[in-house]
C-alpha cells in the first residue's frame, strides 16, 4: 500500500489519496470518472494525482497493487461484486462496451486484412492459447473447421506442445492468443515459426510487448485494465469478424462446405436432432 503521508498533497489531492485508503480493494475496477464522482472532484485533478504520488497514470497505479499479495483472482470478483451490487449486470455491459470500442480505436485495418487472407490460403491452421484464452481457441477452432479440416490445437503449455509444433511447416498458419504477458510457450512458438517462415497472427491486449515485433500480424483486443476483471466480448467479438470475412474470402468453397453440413444434417435429422 502506498504511503501517502510522505506527499505534500493538496485538500483535493488528499481527499483522493483519503479514497484510496479506505476503498483500495474496489479501485482495481475503477475508471477515473468513476473515482471523480466517488471523490466529487473533477476528472482533471484526479488525472494530476498519480503524478504526485510517484506514478505516471492510473494504470501504472493499478499495476504496483497487483504486486500486492492482497490483490488475488478471488479479490477481483469479489471486490467487483461488492462495488456495483445494485447495478452489476448494467455496469459489465457498459464496460463491454468499451473493451469493443477501445478495440476499434487500436486495431489496424491492415492486419486484420492480412491475417484473414493468411488463414483463407493457410493449407493448415495451428491455434494456441493458454489458461481463459483456452476457450477462444475452442472457439476459433469450431468455427473455421467449417471451412477447413486441418484446424489443429497446440498443447496449452509444457512439453506436449513439441507434439504439436513438429507438424507446423511453411504454408501453415499459427494463430496465438498471447495475453497479459509473453509466456515462454509463446515466445518458443513465435522463435520456432519465424525459423520455419511460418506465418504468425497474434490476438492479445497488450499494446507494448516484445512479443509484437516477432508476430506477422498483431490484432489487438481490448479486455480491461491491470487488476480488472478481464472480460472476453471483446476477443469474441473479434473472432466472430475473422471468421466471418475468412468465409467471404473463401467463397464458393466455404459456402459448399456449409451447404454439404445443412445437408448432413437434413439426412440425419431424426436419428440426431439439433439441439
Amino acid at each position: 500500500m502506498v504511503d501517502f503521508s510522505k506527499w505534500n498533497l493538496s485538500k483535493s489531492q488528499q481527499k483522493i489519496a483519503d479514497y484510496l485508503h479506505k476503498n483500495i480493494d474496489v479501485v482495481p475496477y475503477m475508471t477515473e470518472s468513476e473515482l471523480a464522482k466517488a471523490c466529487n472532484i473533477s476528472a482533471a485533478t484526479v488525472s494530476r494525482f498519480w503524478s504526485a504520488i510517484g506514478f505516471k497514470n492510473l494504470r501504472e497505479f493499478k499495476h504496483s497493487l497487483l504486486q500486492d499479495s492482497s490483490v488475488t483472482p478471488a479479490s477481483k470478483v469479489e471486490s467487483a461484486l461488492k462495488q456495483h451490487e445494485q447495478s452489476y449486470v448494467q455496469v459489465m455491459l457498459d464496460h463491454a462496451t468499451s473493451y469493443i470500442a477501445e478495440t476499434k480505436k487500436h486495431l489496424s485495418d491492415d492486419d486484420f486484412t492480412q491475417a484473414v487472407n493468411s488463414i483463407a490460403e493457410a493449407e493448415n491452421v495451428h491455434l494456441f492459447g493458454a489458461g481463459s484464452a483456452q476457450s477462444l481457441v475452442t472457439l476459433l477452432s469450431f468455427r473455421l473447421k467449417r471451412f477447413n479440416p486441418h484446424v489443429y490445437t497446440l498443447a496449452p503449455s509444457g512439453h506436449e506442445i513439441f507434439e504439436g509444433v513438429i507438424h507446423i511447416k511453411e504454408g501453415d498458419v499459427l494463430f496465438i492468443f498471447g495475453f497479459v504477458q509473453a509466456s515462454v510457450e509463446i515466445n518458443v512458438l513465435l522463435d520456432y515459426a519465424e525459423k520455419k517462415g511460418v506465418r504468425t497472427i497474434l490476438m492479445t491486449d497488450l499494446l507494448v510487448s516484445p512479443m509484437l515485433e516477432h508476430a506477422d500480424h498483431v490484432l489487438f483486443t481490448s479486455r480491461g485494465d491491470v487488476g480488472d476483471f478481464h472480460s472476453m466480448v471483446a476477443p469474441i467479438a473479434l473472432i466472430e469478424s475473422i471468421v466471418i470475412n475468412v468465409g467471404k474470402q473463401m467463397g464458393e468453397h466455404a459456402l459448399q462446405n456449409l451447404h454439404d453440413l445443412h445437408q448432413v444434417r437434413k439426412d440425419y435429422q431424426d436419428k440426431l436432432p439439433k439441439k
